[in-house]
């Protein structure tokens, strides 16, 4: 009885993985942003005596790479709102000596380095704080870099696993055709 010839499994194995990254792409990256592309900044609020009215409102003036990619998180206590590059806090209250915390996550590789960022903020008394300038750094991040570049290109992926499944059917027909031509030269 003659062998049969099936296309080789590593074949279908890189089919199935080139297909699975076709239609998991936009995960991944949104896996790999939670778990690696993850940051916070912090507004002070130090003023002296005479300006003890609390802060109400807070505007952060970013980069507009930045502002893109970015997702803040909610600030308890405070309402979060992303606006082209305005990131604005407020229905909050920040009394003398404390501070607010902001976590973000980017949604998206942007390259790392240092970016200046500007926030002002904004009294009870409808009172405008001077600006205060500060830096925020954004790591280098690889595996997002990795997995953004997988969901930009994900249509290429498409096209390799087509590639690889007409190979897969091309070598099962020669398979049968050897298979058919096997058993008659055994008859």
């Amino acid at each position: 009885m003659a062998r049969r010839r099936r296309p080789s499994i590593p074949l279908i194995i890189l089919f199935i993985i080139l297909l699975l990254l076709f239609l998991l792409s936009g995960t991944i990256v949104e896996l790999v942003s939670k778990w690696t592309a993850t940051g916070t900044f912090t507004f002070s609020y130090s003023g002296s005596v005479n300006e003890a009215d609390p802060i109400v409102s807070i505007d952060y003036t970013l980069p507009q790479d930045l502002a893109d990619a970015m997702a803040p998180e909610q600030v308890e206590g405070w309402v979060v709102n992303l606006e082209d590059n305005i990131l604005s806090l407020t229905d909050g209250t920040l009394n003398l000596g404390e501070s607010v915390t902001v976590g973000y996550r980017l949604t998206k590789y942007i390259k790392g380095g240092t970016r200046a960022i500007t926030a002002i903020g904004t009294t009870a008394d409808d009172t405008t704080l001077p600006p205060t300038e500060g830096s925020l750094h954004v790591p280098e991040m690889f595996p997002l870099a990795l997995a953004w570049m997988l969901h930009q290109n994900a249509i290429w992926l498409l096209v390799l696993a087509i590639i690889v499944l007409v190979v897969i059917i091309v070598l099962f027909v020669l398979g049968k055709k050897k298979d058919e031509e096997q058993e008659q030269k055994e008859e």
